[in-house]
């Protein structure tokens, strides 16, 4: 996939007549067919486009036989281990479906010596291709297309037609290992990157939940860094998930160091009028009022003074002097005061609500955009 390399090993079965190689089976005892091996008769000169191996491709061997039929027909069946490049489309990957191509071709001989022509022009996989394919653990051949081509080759004032057959192959990534494994992961780490915010400030362990998310994201990227083709004519959807992913909880940490400093001022600060609002807006406190003061309702005891008589007999009894002030119960006294309810901890945790419920809805989407996008593709 990195290297982005085809390599599969395939059995080619070429038939033509050659005249020269004619008999009559009754002047040879009914001899039908003979073997004889490759460097004694003709064969074409075939190669493959796209080839990757360190030396020329040559067909067959030397010692490979060939069948000869007494009406001149040839069957040559060599076999190849082929290592060819193919074009990797990296979008939709780990659910991607892959096409890969290569040509046979001669290297020498014009259309006017050498026609090659698919005994099964455009034969699926449920054709004699997949009859002897051996399952692949990763990939899954979708199908086979074959189909007759010719192109050109201009030398000087010259131009040769040669003639060509190009197998296409179609294959679908077994997904069900990387969805487990990299997938599933990778969306119950992007939910629980939203729970930053939901663990209490007096925990200590705000900031070191985010990094942890945040380089576990990164780790998965270097994962599919080192799958991927580093190739930018695509981009694959799911890195840009992570990537997001991984912005989302780097923006997560900045925000928590914010709130834990809020978190953390001297009650003796005052709130300031925008912190106020913002607490407002954000809990739906309706302890605050545009243009007035903060009325909080607090119980208090009795009080009562009384004046001490210093006469003999009146103590305990009441003066004429005297002064009481209070009926004996609690009361309820209303105070005025422009920030004595709230304080710089209610700003904080006014902001973790704000932040939990947005990053949460933020995530959510961008994960249900994923799963449509990877699920329906183009």
């Amino acid at each position: 996939m990195k290297e982005q390399q085809m390599k599969m090993m395939v059995l080619l079965e070429f038939e033509w007549t050659d005249e020269l190689l004619q008999w009559q089976t009754h002047n040879y005892e009914q001899v039908q067919a003979i073997f004889i091996p490759q460097k004694h008769i003709w064969v074409p000169d075939l190669t493959v486009d796209q080839y990757l191996g360190e030396t020329y491709l040559k067909m067959g061997d030397d010692s490979l036989l060939l069948k000869v039929q007494s009406d001149g027909k040839v069957k040559w069946s060599p076999g190849l281990t082929l290592q060819t490049s193919c074009a990797v489309n990296i979008r939709y990957y780990p659910f991607d479906q892959q096409v890969c191509d290569w040509k046979l071709y001669s290297l020498m001989s014009d259309t006017r010596q050498l026609v090659l022509h698919p005994r099964h022009p455009r034969l699926h996989v449920d054709g004699v291709y997949g009859q002897d394919a051996q399952q692949n653990a990763e990939w899954e051949i979708v199908s086979v297309v074959d189909e007759t081509c010719d192109f050109n080759i201009s030398s000087g004032s010259n131009s040769d037609t040669m003639s060509c057959i190009r197998y296409s192959f179609t294959l679908q990534r077994r997904s069900i290992f990387l969805s487990l494994a990299l997938v599933t992961p990778t969306l119950l780490l992007a939910l629980l990157s939203a729970l930053v915010f939901s663990l209490p400030a007096e925990s200590g362990e705000k900031v070191s939940m985010g990094m942890t998310l945040m380089l576990t994201f990164i780790f998965l990227l270097s994962i599919l860094m080192d799958v991927l083709p580093g190739s930018s004519l695509q981009t694959s959807v799911f890195m840009v998930y992570l990537v997001g992913l991984c912005a989302c909880s780097a923006l997560s940490v900045v925000l928590t160091v914010l709130v834990l400093s809020l978190h953390h001022r001297p009650d003796s600060l005052p709130l300031t009028k925008p912190a106020l609002f913002f607490v407002q807006c954000s809990t739906g406190r309706a302890c605050v009022k545009k243009n007035g003061p903060v009325l909080r309702k607090t119980s208090v005891a009795p009080i009562v003074f009384v004046k001490e008589c210093c006469e003999k007999g009146s103590a305990g009894k009441r003066a004429k002097g005297d002064e009481v002030v209070g009926n004996g119960r609690p009361e309820e006294v209303v105070e005025r005061s422009g920030s004595a309810e709230m304080t710089w901890r209610d700003v904080a945790a006014a902001c973790d609500y704000l932040f939990s419920r947005l990053f949460l809805v933020v995530i959510i989407l961008a994960t249900a955009s994923f799963c449509v996008i990877m699920t329906w593709p183009e």
